[in-house]
């Protein structure tokens, strides 16, 4: 085959996605999980936030965002967001128990990500249950030997996701988030909104007839170690009586763990791995992997098959040295 991608997530799929319209590639994906999207892809709060501090990484998100908008892959809810912090808007006017100011940005919203992901991998040659033992460079090929077969490939892809570091032997860090959702609450309108305080550390949502909520931490893990934390749910308390104290007597029903994967300068890693040639990474992509999912899967597809692209340099894992 020409190009193995290693994981089914968003960043593996996307790329898949693209590749598949932009050349005639042979592509095969392979996953050692039962279902695509078994980690960070199915373990967000499925935002579509177009804005990003770092601006290199916002040109991919605007990028992104606007093409999720047009729901074409999957329905999307155009609800808006607040982003406390950044603007002078009264959030109350956006959703009333909430306090404070911030931006409003009217075309924010959130996704439906499990049919996201299923777009992006349909017609795709997907091998589950498929796990990397061993890779071996011999002359212009990759072996990679799984529990299942061997696979010989012209470029190998590492989308690994929170094993990314591990297999690409990266520097990056796996961050466990943890997410809750309440009981349903009186006067909850499921149009509201998102919040989300930038400064704080602090989101939350309507969902299920009630909220889901955020406290934003970020706790180093092993990569797949959802491990839940009880005094996050504590600090979620202590900042909504901080923050939000209409909000804080909320009765919690369920919460999980994700993680989110970071390079050190918290940008993206996109491109080939001048010490190991033909080895290919789409990773640490962070809190933004919905929503720049889709533009960051074109970067890779285009840089894969040749192309340039003019912020290749901002995100080559070359930048580790």
């Amino acid at each position: 085959m020409d190009i193995l991608i290693v994981g089914a997530g968003l960043a593996g799929a996307s790329t898949a996605y693209h590749l598949a319209r932009l050349s005639s590639r042979r592509v095969t994906i392979v996953d050692k999980e039962a279902t695509p999207g078994e980690h960070s892809s199915g373990r967000n709060a499925a935002f579509i936030r177009e804005y990003a501090q770092d601006q290199a990484t916002q040109s991919i998100t605007t990028e992104g965002a606007a093409f999720l908008r047009l729901g074409t892959l999957a329905e999307y809810h155009r609800c808006g967001s607040v982003l406390l912090g950044l603007g002078d808007d009264d959030v109350a006017d956006h959703f009333p128990p909430a306090r404070g100011h911030g931006r409003w940005c009217p075309d924010d919203g959130t996704l439906d990500v499990a049919a996201l992901l299923q777009a992006y991998l349909a017609g795709q040659d997907v091998r589950l249950d498929t796990e990397v033992l061993q890779r071996r460079r011999q002359g212009d090929k990759f072996h990679v030997r799984t529990n299942r077969e061997t696979f010989t490939c012209n470029t190998l892809v590492n989308a690994t996701g929170a094993w990314a570091g591990t297999f690409g032997n990266l520097p990056l860090t796996p961050m466990t988030r943890h997410l809750f959702i309440t009981r349903p609450m009186n006067d909850i309108d499921p149009d509201w909104p998102f919040v989300w305080d930038i400064e704080n550390g602090l989101y939350f949502r309507p969902e299920s007839g009630g909220l889901l909520l955020g406290p934003c931490d970020e706790t180093p893990a092993e990569p797949g170690d959802y491990t839940e934390d009880p005094a996050m749910l504590e600090n979620l308390g202590q900042k909504l009586l901080d923050l939000q104290p209409k909000l804080s007597d909320v009765s919690i029903m369920s919460g999980w763990a994700g993680q989110r994967t970071f390079a050190p300068d918290r940008r993206f890693v996109i491109g080939f791995d001048q010490r190991e040639q033909s080895l290919f990474h789409v990773a640490a992509l962070g809190g933004h992997g919905v929503t720049a999912s889709f533009a960051v899967g074109k970067m890779a597809a285009k840089l894969l098959l040749g192309g340039p692209h003019e912020s290749s340099s901002l995100f080559t894992p070359d930048r580790f040295g």
